[in-house]
């Protein structure tokens, strides 16, 4: 075999030929190797964003890794949503609560806060909120009472909870209750408690003595004077008794039934109800009827009507001078029919004008004994909640000495509103 003997030039190319194809070979390998890592990386990527139970990262080339990765990305962006639709839930629940929510991560910064937190700018509130956060981020609740003077007075209690992942604290909630209503029918019903017994005591006690004064009398004078004494008193217990059931009743009932009652209707079964008391104070109830007063109709429950009126007129009855008189006038504006009783009695004082419509409150109780009111505070709170269930309001004016005026609006029947459209236009 010949040797071929190749040129200088010629075995320069060779070599630089074998140079080329090592150098190709060494950056296909090094790209093959930086393919591979790459896909494991991506494998390992995907394995962590998957629901668990995925398949091991080292399975599967890098188009199967990429169309996992999309997968997971996918399912990844759907998770969010749902997950950002879950939050934003919560938060509207939230704003419906009626308490102020205020939660904290671990490190006491807020990242939620309520409507009624935001609402609440009291600074002894922000001051109680952030100490019961702090015990709440070391794992201590606590419970803080505030009591604020107002206007209004109210009473909050600040609640501070810790939040745990099961391993350490993560955050803090709290929450501020508004308690005042609920003290203020607990004082109610002490009230109630207190005032019935009172209340009731008293004729009861005054029939017991009657009762054994009246079975020793021989003087016959007497006895009928005591006979009427006990009937008194035995009324006295008998009106509280209705007074209580007819607040009972507005009370439970709530919205009532919608009906058309004529206002002559109304007025007169309220008067035949409280005449027995004007008869036997020497009362005139007058009433005065303005233009197309017979044609006006109250939209509402007859019985929850009626209560409020006699109540305003038994009220103005019991607290006028003996033999004295009472005047009821109608009118209608718009779509309220105003119906005004004034007296001519004791009247009441400025300071008590805002307490009047509360259950058992009583301005002077010794000046209703006086003027032989023996109620026990329960009418105008009767009138208060039949206004409130017919969606009307009842206000009041009154002068020491001089008289008071109680006008009750309620919504008219559509008769009477063109009755008086007519009549305006006329």
């Amino acid at each position: 075999m010949n040797a071929v003997s190749l040129s200088r030039p010629e075995q320069a190319f060779a070599a630089a030929a074998v140079v080329a194809v090592v150098l190709a070979v060494l950056v296909l390998w090094r790209s093959w190797r930086s393919r591979r890592a790459t896909a494991r990386r991506l494998a390992a990527i995907v394995h962590r964003m998957e629901e668990p139970g995925g398949e091991p990262p080292d399975k599967g080339g890098l188009e199967r890794t990429l169309a996992r990765l999309e997968k997971a990305a996918d399912d990844n962006v759907l998770r969010m949503t749902e997950a950002t639709a879950a939050v934003q839930r919560l938060a509207t629940a939230f704003d419906r609560v009626d308490e102020a929510i205020v939660i904290c991560d671990d490190r006491g910064e807020v990242v939620f806060r309520n409507t009624q937190a935001g609402a609440d700018d009291d600074p002894l509130v922000g001051q109680t909120v952030s100490a019961v956060v702090a015990d709440a981020l070391t794992g201590s609740a606590r419970n803080e009472t505030l009591d604020l003077f107002g206007p209004p007075r109210r009473t909050l209690v600040v609640s501070g909870s810790p939040l745990d992942d099961g391993w350490r604290t993560v955050g803090a909630v709290a929450v501020v209750h508004d308690v005042s209503e609920r003290r203020r029918l607990e004082a109610t019903r002490r009230d109630f408690v207190a005032n019935v017994g009172s209340e009731v005591r008293t004729p009861l006690g005054a029939l017991g003595l009657l009762a054994e004064t009246l079975a020793a009398e021989g003087d016959l004078t007497v006895a009928r004077r005591l006979a009427q004494r006990v009937h008194a008193e035995a009324t006295r217990v008998a009106r509280m008794v209705d007074d209580l059931v007819d607040l009972s009743r507005v009370e439970a009932e709530g919205a009532p039934a919608r009906e058309p009652v004529p206002l002559p209707v109304l007025v007169s079964q309220a008067l035949e109800r409280v005449r027995p008391l004007a008869e036997r104070r020497r009362m005139r109830v007058e009433v005065e009827g303005g233009p197309g007063a017979d044609e006006t109709v109250v939209v509402g429950d007859r019985r929850q009507l009626v209560a409020a009126v006699h109540a305003l007129l038994d009220n103005a009855v019991a607290y006028s001078n003996v033999g004295g008189s009472v005047r009821v006038t109608a009118s209608v504006e718009d779509s309220w029919v105003s119906l005004a009783v004034r007296d001519e009695g004791i009247g009441i004082a400025e300071r008590d004008l805002e307490r009047v419509f509360e259950r058992f409150y009583r301005a002077d109780a010794a000046r209703s004994r006086e003027t032989g009111a023996a109620g026990a505070g329960l009418g105008l709170a009767i009138v208060r909640h039949v206004v409130a269930n017919h969606g009307g309001s009842v206000e009041v004016t009154s002068t020491e000495g001089e008289g008071s005026t109680f006008t009750l609006k309620l919504p008219a029947g559509p008769q009477a509103i063109r009755y008086h459209a007519a009549a305006r236009a006329g």
